[in-house]
């Protein structure tokens, strides 16, 4: 509901303070459990009929997995309820094609028997909700990036290759689509694999060309990518590092930067000072910053031991700290994952860890007791 708001409501004619006047104000009140976690208005012309849009400080990545084409679409609405009830507005799609498989319709790749980024779109287009959609990812990235330089230049055109083929297929879905903010690039930039001077001009030059490619594709969608740094990093290289990128990639618009609370890369002291060293380059290149919040521990996987990686939900008293952290330097923040670890239809774990999250920061400010 909006309610117009008096300067003076003795007054009503008090419409002048000093040189500035008045010209009037609503307040804005909603049952909807998103809502006190919006943080800017956009207000559309007259032509598009006065339309408010709100953005929130909340939102979740999503990988798709091959168990996600089984899912129907009553299975994908349960779960985007439980994001409303969490007051996530964003979702962000690690990626629509894994490999060789794709989680749309695809002519190219191998498709599932419901694929399931259309039905997506739909919900989060129905519930207000804004969506980043990935493109290619490769189960071996971070192999591949580990070799040698010729080898890595040509592996970064085939990346390049796959993901503008993607999206060629896709636009014609999303284009036109209210949800759709734009394009996440699936390739992780970390502070180790890049700093050789070398490889920094490799990734620059890769990420030019695939942001530009991509604008011409779509001239409105935003195009966004995401970081991580390890533990003991040069913040001053780390800055450079990313004034750089961003110098070298001007289509590039949003940096969404782990926290690496989660896996231990990061520990909470060192946090801060990681993410006031992308702020001040995300800043200087006149970007914007999003917080990626992990929300599990690991437990095991690299570099605790040798089995794959297994992860549980984090403690809520963790994760208030590092939400306390991540809103000291953005308006947005991101949950690696709500699906994977904050879940009310999941195990004990994770519903426990969905239901303390919706007391303490949803109904609450979550604040550090």
């Amino acid at each position: 509901t909006a309610t117009r708001v008096m300067l003076d409501r003795t007054n009503p004619r008090h419409v002048r303070v000093g040189g500035l006047t008045y010209l009037g104000g609503v307040a804005l009140a909603s049952r909807d459990p998103a809502f006190g976690g919006f943080s800017s208005l956009d207000v559309a012309p007259a032509v598009t009929c006065n339309r408010f849009t709100l953005l929130s400080d909340g939102g979740t990545i999503v990988q798709f997995k091959p168990s996600d084409n089984l899912r129907t679409r009553a299975d994908w609405a349960r779960s985007f309820r439980s994001l409303r009830a969490l007051g996530m507005t964003q979702v962000v799609l690690q990626w629509t094609a894994d490999g060789e498989a794709a989680y749309y319709p695809s002519q190219r790749l191998r498709t599932g028997p419901m694929p399931p980024l259309d039905t997506l779109v739909d919900l989060a287009e129905a519930a207000g909700m804004r969506v980043l959609v990935g493109l290619s990812h490769d189960p071996m990235y971070w192999s591949r990036i580990a070799g040698e330089p010729d080898q890595v230049a040509r592996y970064l055109g085939e990346l390049r290759s796959r993901s503008l083929r993607v999206a060629r297929e896709l636009v014609p879905r999303l284009a036109h689509r209210r949800a759709f903010e734009g394009w996440y690039l699936s390739e992780e930039i970390d502070d180790l694999n890049w700093r050789d001077p070398a490889r920094h001009a490799m990734v620059s030059a890769h990420l030019k060309a695939l942001t530009s490619e991509l604008r011409t594709l779509d001239a409105r969608a935003r195009i966004a990518i995401s970081g991580f740094a390890n533990a003991g990093t040069d913040r001053v290289v780390l800055q450079a590092f990313w004034e750089d990128l961003l110098t070298e990639a001007p289509e590039l618009g949003i940096v969404m930067f782990q926290d690496g609370v989660g896996v231990g890369k990061l520990s909470l002291e060192e946090l801060p000072g990681v993410l006031a060293a992308v702020k001040r380059a995300v800043d200087g290149r006149q970007r914007e910053l999003r917080v990626i919040v992990e929300v599990f521990r690991q437990t095991a996987g690299a570099p605790i031991d040798t089995r794959p990686f297994a992860a549980e939900p984090a403690s809520i008293e963790r994760l208030r700290q590092q939400i306390a952290i991540g809103r000291a330097f953005s308006a947005d923040l991101l949950a690696f994952t709500v699906p994977d670890y904050m879940s009310p239809g999941d195990t004990a774990a994770k519903a426990r860890l969905f239901e303390q999250y919706r007391r303490a920061c949803v109904e609450s400010d979550c604040i550090v007791p």
